[in-house]
C-alpha cells in the first residue's frame, strides 16, 4: 500500500485553506522527502497519518483535540487516500467536535467499507498486515512512524521496560501470554483434583459406616418373618372375638331399632294432633271471608265499571297527545327548513364571489407561467452542451488516472528491474572465458606430466623387479641369461643397481605425487572456473529476463487511448496540444548494457512526469467544470420542479374554480328543494290543528273518572282480599276430615310399637355386649402391636436394603472418581509439561530474531558508518551492544553519534523484518550524524527501500543529503496568518 494524498483541515499549523476546503498534499510512490523549515508541520503529517490509518494518538501529555486542532478551531479534519491493490481508499477522520464518524470509503465508487472504531480498526489492520487491530498503534509507534528524537529510546531502556516494548513488536510475547493462559486451567484442574480427593475421602467415610449394612440386612429379614407368624395369630384370635361381637351388636342394633320407631310414633301422633287443630282454624277463616265477599260484591262491581271508562279515556288522550307531538315536530321542522334555506342561498352567493376571485387569480399564473417555460426550454440546449463536455472531459481525465496509475507501476518495477540488472551486470567478469581456456590447459598439461611421470614410474619398477630376480639367482651361482653356472656376474654390482634403482623409485614415486597433486589443483581451479561460468551464464540469463522485463514495462508505458485522451483535454482546457514526449524504443545491441535501460527508465519517468503535471493543471478545471454542469444541472433542476410544481398549483386553482361553481349551483337547487319543504309542512301542521278539536274536554272527563274510583277502591280492595281465602272453604273442610282419620291411625302404630320394644329388650343384654366388645379390644390391640412390629421389621429390611444399594452406589462412585483422578493427573502432567515448553520456547524464538535483525542492523551500520562494527543484541533483555576496534561497548556507553546511527539501523533492520505495510515513514533520522554519515544514510535508506519493496517511504527532512536520493520532494512553507502550505 501507499498514500496518494493527504488533506489537512484546521490541524496544528494547517489551517482552512483558500477554498475553505483544507491543504491537499500529494504525494508519489517510491521515496518522498517532505521538507521545509522547522515548525511549519513535516512531523504532523506522519502524526496525521498514523491518527487517521493506525489510530495512533500523538505520543505527548496532552489530548488528541488540544494537540492536534489548529489554535481557535472547534474541530478539524483528516483524509487519507491510500492505494492498495489497484483500489484507492479514503480514511476520513475528524478531531475534536467533528460531525463526521471514522470511516474507510472506496474512492471510485463512495461505498463504505467500514465505519466506527471498531470496524475501522479491522479493515485497516487487514489492509497494513497487522495481525490485531489492537496492535495497530503500536506498529506505527515502533515501526512504521517512530518520531523525531525517540529513534534510540527503545535502546536505552531499562530491561522490564525493553521486554515490554519489545516482547509483542517480535511477537514472542505470544509464549509468555500462552504460558499464563495455561496456569489457570493447570489451577483448575489441581483445583478439581483436590475436590475430587475431598470427594473421594468423603465416600471411604460413607462406605466406612455403611459396611455392616448386609450382615444387618440378613437379621431384619429373619425378624420380618417371625413377626408375619404372630400377626397372623392374632388375626385369627381377633376374628373370633369379631364374631362374637357382632352377634351382640345386631341384638342391639334390634333394640334400638324399636325405641327409634316408638319415637317416631310418638312424634307422629303429637303432628297429627296439631295438623287436626289448624284444619279446623282454617276452616273457622274461610267460612268468615265468605261473608265479607256479600259485603263488598257491589263496590267491586261499580270499580270495574270506572276502571273500564279510564282505560276508554287514557286511549284517547294517547291518540290526542300524538297528534300534539306531530304537531311540534312539523313546526320544528318548519324552522329548521327556513334556516337551511338561508344558509343555502348564502352559500350560494359566497361560492359564486370566490370563484370569481379565484378565475381572476389563475389568468394572471397562468400568463406568468407559460412565459417561464418559453425561458427555460430556450436553454435546455446549452445545458445539454455543458454536461456532454464535462462527461467528456471527466471520461478522458478517468482514462489518463488509469494511464498514470499503470505508469506509476511500470516506473516502480523498472526501477526495480533496472537496479537488480545493475547489480548483475557489476557481478559478471568478463575475464572468466579466458580464465577457463588457461585452467582448461592447465589440466591437460598437468594429465600429460602425470602420464608421463606415472609411465617412469613403472618401467622402474619393473626395472626393478628383474633386478631382483637376477640377484635372486646370482646367489645360487646360475647364469640369469642362460641358467647355468657361471662365474662373470658380480652380485655386489647387482645389490648396488638395485639399490640405486630403489631410490629412483622412491624419487619418481615422491614427484608422481606431486604431478597428482598438481592435476587434482588444477581440476579444483577448473571446477571453480566452471562454476563461476555457471553462476555468470545465470547473471547473464537473469540480466536479460531484466533487460526483458524492463523493455516490456517501457512498452506498455505507452496507451493511445490515454495519449489521445490527454490531447482532448489539452485542446479543450488549453488550447494547444501537450507536449508529451514520445517513446523512441531501446535500441537493440549485441551486449547489454545499462545505459540504454537507464536511458529508457529515464524516458518513462519524464513521459509519467510530464502526464502527471498536466494532470495536475486539468485536474481543478475539469473538476471547475463538473461541477459548473453539476450547478447547472441543480439550477435547472430546480426550475424544472418549480415550472411542475406552479403547473400543478394551476390545475389545483382551476379545479378549486370549477368546484366552487358547481358548489354554488348544487346550493341553489338544494335552497329551491328546501322552499318547496316548507310549503308542504305548513300544510301539515294546519291539518294536524283541525285533528286536535275534538279532544278539548279531555282531561276534565279523566279527572271526574279518577274521583269516582277513588271512591270504590277501599270495598274493591277487601273484597280481592278475601277471595282466595273464600274460594278455599270446600278444599278445607275436605282436609279436616282427612286429619281426623289420619290421627285415629296413627294411635294404632304407636301401640304396635310398644309391644315391638319389650320384646326387643328382653332379647339384648348389654352387660354381655360389653363384655364381647373388651374382648375383641384387646384382640385388635394384640393385632396391632403384632402388625406395627411387623411393619417396623419390614421398613428396617427397606432401610438395609437403601443401606446396601447407598454402598454399592458409593463404590460405583469411588471407582468413577478415583479413575477421574487419574485422568486429571494425566492432564496436569502433560498442560505443565506444555507450560514449561512454551516458557523455554520463547527464549530461543526470540534469540533467534534478536540475531537475524542484529546480523542485518550490522550490515547497515557498516554501510553507514566508517568504522566497522559487529552487533549483539541479547533476548533475554534485549541489551544492545556494539563491538569495534575500541572494545565492546553497551548502546548506552555509545557517542551520541554512534547511538543514532546504531539505532537507524536497528530500526531499520525492523522494518524490514517485520513490516508488511508497504510503506515507512522517518522523521529527521539525520538527527545527531555528521555529514559524512548523513550521506552514507541516504544512501543506504534508498538501498533499503528498493531491497524491502517498499512502495513508498517518507522521509521527514530538511537535509540535502536526500536530494538526489528521492523521486519526489515537498517543500512546506509556513505563514502566520495562512497557515502551512506547500
Amino acid at each position: 500500500m501507499w498514500i496518494a494524498q493527504i488533506r489537512l483541515k484546521n490541524i496544528k499549523s494547517y489551517g482552512a485553506g483558500p477554498d475553505g476546503d483544507g491543504i491537499y498534499i500529494q504525494l508519489e510512490p517510491g521515496v518522498n522527502q517532505i521538507a521545509g523549515k522547522n515548525g511549519v508541520g513535516k512531523s504532523t503529517l506522519i502524526e496525521a497519518i498514523g491518527y487517521a490509518l493506525f489510530d495512533a494518538e500523538p505520543v505527548v501529555r496532552l489530548a488528541k483535540n488540544t494537540y492536534l486542532l489548529r489554535n481557535g478551531c472547534k474541530s478539524g479534519e483528516i483524509d487519507v487516500w491510500v492505494w492498495h491493490q489497484d483500489c484507492l481508499y479514503r480514511v476520513e477522520r475528524d478531531v475534536g467536535a467533528g460531525a463526521r464518524r471514522w470511516k474507510v470509503v472506496r474512492q471510485d465508487d463512495d461505498f463504505i467499507e467500514a465505519e466506527g472504531d471498531q470496524e475501522v480498526k479491522a479493515f485497516m489492520a487487514k489492509l497494513t498486515g497487522v495481525d490485531r487491530p489492537e496492535r495497530l498503534a503500536d506498529v506505527f509507534h515502533s515501526l512504521l512512524g517512530v518520531k523525531q528524537g525517540r529513534f534510540t529510546l527503545p535502546f536505552d531502556l531499562t530491561p522490564r521496560d525493553a521486554k515490554n516494548h519489545f516482547d509483542p513488536l517480535l511477537d514472542v510475547d505470544i509464549f509468555r501470554q500462552c504460558f499464563d493462559y495455561l496456569k489457570e486451567p493447570c489451577d483448575g484442574i489441581r483445583q478439581d483434583m483436590a475436590n475430587l480427593r475431598n470427594i473421594i475421602s468423603g465416600l471411604d467415610g460413607q462406605i466406612t459406616q455403611l459396611q455392616d449394612a448386609p450382615g444387618k440386612l440378613e437379621e431384619s429379614i429373619r425378624q420380618q418373618a417371625t413377626l408375619e407368624l404372630l400377626v397372623d395369630k392374632c388375626q385369627q384370635q381377633l376374628n373370633t372375638a369379631s364374631g362374637i361381637l357382632q352377634q351382640h351388636q345386631q341384638l342391639m342394633k334390634k333394640w334400638q331399632a324399636a325405641q327409634l320407631k316408638v319415637s317416631e310414633a310418638r312424634g307422629q301422633l303429637e303432628r297429627g294432633q296439631s295438623d287436626l287443630q289448624t284444619a279446623a282454624a282454617r276452616v273457622a277463616e274461610s267460612r268468615s271471608a265468605q261473608q265479607v265477599l256479600a259485603e263488598t260484591a257491589a263496590h267491586y262491581r261499580q270499580y270495574l265499571q270506572v276502571e273500564q271508562l279510564i282505560q276508554q279515556l287514557e286511549q284517547q288522550r294517547q291518540t290526542r297527545d300524538g297528534l300534539v307531538q306531530s304537531l311540534t315536530a312539523r313546526q320544528k321542522e318548519e324552522t329548521g327548513l327556513t334556516r337551511d334555506w338561508q344558509a343555502k342561498t348564502d352559500q350560494a352567493a359566497r361560492d359564486r364571489a370566490q370563484a370569481a376571485r379565484k378565475n381572476e387569480e389563475y389568468q394572471a399564473r397562468l400568463t406568468a407561467w407559460q412565459q417561464h417555460r418559453k425561458e427555460f426550454q430556450a436553454g435546455e440546449e446549452q445545458c445539454l452542451a455543458l454536461r456532454e463536455r464535462a462527461e467528456k472531459l471527466k471520461s478522458c481525465m478517468i482514462q489518463v488516472v488509469q494511464w498514470l496509475k499503470s505508469m506509476s507501476t511500470l516506473n516502480h518495477q523498472a526501477i526495480g528491474q533496472l537496479a537488480d540488472l545493475q547489480a548483475n551486470l557489476d557481478h559478471i567478469d568478463q575475464r572468466v572465458p579466458e580464465q577457463l581456456a588457461l585452467a582448461q590447459a592447465a589440466l591437460e598439461q598437468a594429465e600429460r606430466d602425470e602420464q608421463e611421470c606415472r609411465g617412469r614410474l613403472e618401467r622402474t619398477r619393473q626395472e626393478q623387479l628383474t633386478l631382483q630376480k637376477q640377484l635372486a639367482q646370482l646367489s645360487t651361482g646360475l647364469c640369469p641369461l642362460l641358467g647355468t653356472g657361471c662365474a662373470q656376474f658380480n652380485p655386489d654390482t647387482a645389490r648396488q643397481d638395485l639399490a640405486r634403482l630403489t631410490d629412483k623409485v622412491k624419487e619418481i614415486e615422491r614427484e608422481h605425487r606431486q604431478k597428482l597433486t598438481a592435476l587434482a589443483q588444477a581440476k579444483g581451479e577448473l571446477e571453480k572456473l566452471q562454476r563461476v561460468e555457471k553462476e555468470q551464464l545465470r547473471l547473464v540469463t537473469e540480466a536479460r529476463q531484466q533487460a526483458a522485463h524492463i523493455s516490456k514495462s517501457y512498452h506498455l508505458m505507452e496507451d493511445a487511448a490515454a495519449r489521445s485522451a490527454c490531447e482532448v483535454l489539452g485542446l479543450e482546457l488549453q488550447g494547444l496540444r501537450p507536449d508529451l514526449p514520445q517513446l523512441p524504443g531501446i535500441p537493440e545491441t549485441a551486449e547489454i548494457t545499462p545505459a540504454p535501460y537507464q536511458t529508457a527508465v529515464d524516458q518513462m519517468k519524464e513521459l509519467f512526469n510530464r502526464v502527471l503535471g498536466y494532470h495536475r493543471q486539468w485536474q481543478p478545471a475539469v473538476e471547475e467544470l463538473l461541477q459548473q454542469a453539476r450547478e447547472t444541472e441543480n439550477f435547472r433542476a430546480g426550475c424544472r420542479q418549480e415550472l411542475a410544481a406552479e403547473e400543478k398549483a394551476l390545475q389545483s386553482l382551476a379545479k378549486d374554480i370549477k368546484t366552487l361553481l358547481q358548489n354554488a349551483r348544487e346550493a341553489e337547487q338544494q335552497a329551491a328543494d328546501i322552499k318547496q319543504a316548507i310549503d308542504k309542512t305548513r300544510e301539515q301542521i294546519k291539518a294536524l290543528e283541525e285533528h286536535l278539536k275534538p279532544f278539548a274536554e279531555l282531561d276534565q272527563q279523566l279527572a271526574r273518572a279518577g274521583q269516582e274510583r277513588t271512591r270504590y277502591q277501599p270495598g274493591y280492595t277487601r273484597y280481592l282480599q278475601n277471595l282466595p281465602v273464600a274460594e278455599q272453604l270446600a278444599r278445607r273442610v275436605k282436609q279436616l276430615d282427612s286429619c281426623q282419620k289420619q290421627l285415629a291411625d296413627l294411635e294404632r302404630e304407636l301401640a304396635a310399637a310398644e309391644e315391638a320394644l319389650s320384646q326387643a329388650a328382653a332379647a339384648y343384654n348389654q352387660a354381655e355386649h360389653q363384655q364381647a366388645q373388651e374382648e375383641y379390644a384387646k384382640a385388635n390391640l394384640a393385632l396391632g402391636e403384632a402388625r406395627s412390629k411387623w411393619e417396623e421389621a419390614k421398613r428396617a429390611v427397606v432401610e438395609q436394603q437403601r443401606r446396601v444399594q447407598t454402598l454399592d452406589r458409593l463404590s460405583k462412585q469411588r471407582t468413577e472418581q478415583m479413575q477421574e483422578l487419574i485422568r486429571l493427573q494425566a492432564q496436569e502432567k502433560i498442560l505443565e509439561k506444555a507450560r514449561q515448553t512454551l516458557k523455554h520456547a520463547q527464549e530461543a524464538v526470540a534469540r533467534d530474531l534478536t540475531a537475524r535483525v542484529a546480523a542485518q542492523a550490522q550490515i547497515i551500520y557498516n554501510a553507514i558508518s566508517q568504522e566497522a562494527a559487529q552487533f549483539n543484541w541479547r533476548s533475554s533483555d534485549y541489551t544492545l551492544t556494539v563491538a569495534n576496534v575500541s572494545g565492546e561497548k553497551r548502546f548506552a556507553s555509545l557517542s551520541g553519534g554512534q547511538q543514532m546511527k546504531a539505532a537507524l539501523a536497528m530500526q531499520l533492520a525492523l522494518v524490514k523484518e517485520f513490516s508488511a505495510a508497504g510503506f515507512c515513514a522517518f522523521d529527521e533520522p539525520t538527527y545527531g550524524l555528521d555529514a559524512d554519515s548523513k550521506t552514507m544514510l541516504a544512501e543506504v535508506i534508498a538501498k533499503v527501500q528498493a531491497e524491502c519493496r517498499f512502495e513508498q517511504l517518507l522521509l521527514v527532512s530538511h537535509d540535502n543529503s536526500f536530494d538526489d536520493k528521492v523521486e519526489h520532494a515537498l517543500n512546506l512553507q509556513y505563514s502566520p496568518v495562512e497557515g502551512t502550505k506547500l
